[in-house]
């Protein structure tokens, strides 16, 4: 397991914009809605807790296509936004277009791992370490030997969280069967029922889902059938208490607290950041509804699972 935060390349010389002490304006653009109940959910209650800690003026902008985010990132720092947090790896080419042009706005990039002197910077996830203890407790809890991932679209981060839950399934029971599929959409709820309902007709008992608004129709199907699901990034509890198992969390709270606390202490450097369990980066729910149904032994091997991810002992993360 890495230490504390893993930085990578790139320059070393502190932001200096971020050591003023006048209230500091930050805008955080979202791809979506902050009702999806993952990915934007996640990022919103970040900047919400943000609001609360620092001395900061916060404008939110939802709904972000890909055709539109050079023209948002550049109205915002011609607005004299001091920062600008671009939500998801796909900001990545537009803010590297622009920053050249805004030298006295710092954009950070979240779940990416990009970065350019003087003023941009990223923070991204362990997300294989998350799937990978969200495939053991799946594991642990099907009775069919069956579980599913449905991703939005075969991205990185996506692609390393699929990869890490059917390492941690087989892991805890090397028989499990982990079924895969892909909804082609990160907004589509119907197409991500769709697809979610297909490995539910296969015999999966246990889905998660990654991705944006498709992840409530991996939910809602779960629901529908009745089998059970794990949440991820967000804790997605409150949808569905008695099908949300747990939820592997992408703590994007600290990603932004961390981003807005050194900016505002001029430590933020043009390098990327990626934080896993040690570094508060993700984390798994509480069981809750759940909690008298899964044994002492088998949370008991949860618990060492995520200690020894912790302490560098398993071999096989993503």
């Amino acid at each position: 397991m890495k230490k504390l935060l893993s930085m990578f390349v790139v320059a070393s010389m502190a932001f200096a914009v971020g050591a003023h002490a006048e209230t500091k304006r930050i805008a955080l653009v979202l791809p979506g809605p902050i009702t999806d109940g993952t990915f934007n959910s996640a990022a919103n209650k970040g900047i919400e807790a943000a609001k609360k800690k620092y001395d900061i003026e916060v404008a939110v902008r939802e709904n972000t296509d890909f055709a539109q985010m050079e023209e948002v990132l550049r109205s915002y720092a011609d607005d004299d936004y001091d920062m600008v947090i671009a939500h998801g790896f796909q900001f990545g080419e537009a803010v590297l277009a622009v920053h050249n042009d805004y030298p006295e706005t710092f954009f950070v990039v979240n779940t990416a791992q990009v970065s350019a002197a003087p003023n941009v910077a990223s923070f991204d996830n362990r997300w294989g370490d998350a799937g990978y203890i969200a495939g053991a407790v799946a594991a642990l809890y099907s009775k069919s030997g069956k579980i599913g991932t449905i991703g939005a679209i075969a991205v990185p981060v996506i692609e390393q969280y699929n990869l890490g839950f059917e390492r941690g399934a087989k892991h805890m029971k090397p028989e499990t069967k982990v079924l895969s599929a892909y909804v082609g959409s990160f907004t589509d709820v119907a197409r991500g029922a769709e697809i979610t309902t297909s490995l539910i007709e296969q015999g999966a008992d246990v889905v998660t889902s990654t991705g944006n608004e498709n992840v409530m129709g991996t939910i809602q199907a779960a629901q529908k059938a009745k089998v059970k699901a794990i949440g991820s990034a967000f804790d997605s509890y409150q949808m569905a208490p008695d099908t949300i198992i747990t939820t592997a969390l992408i703590n994007m709270d600290v990603n932004i607290d961390l981003a807005i606390g050194r900016f505002i202490e001029g430590k933020l450097k043009p390098e990327s950041y990626v934080l896993g369990l040690n570094d508060g980066g993700i984390g798994l729910a509480p069981l809750r509804e759940f909690e008298n149904q899964i044994s002492a032994e088998d949370k008991a091997r949860i618990d060492a699972l995520i200690a020894d991810i912790a302490v560098g002992r398993i071999k096989d993360l993503p």
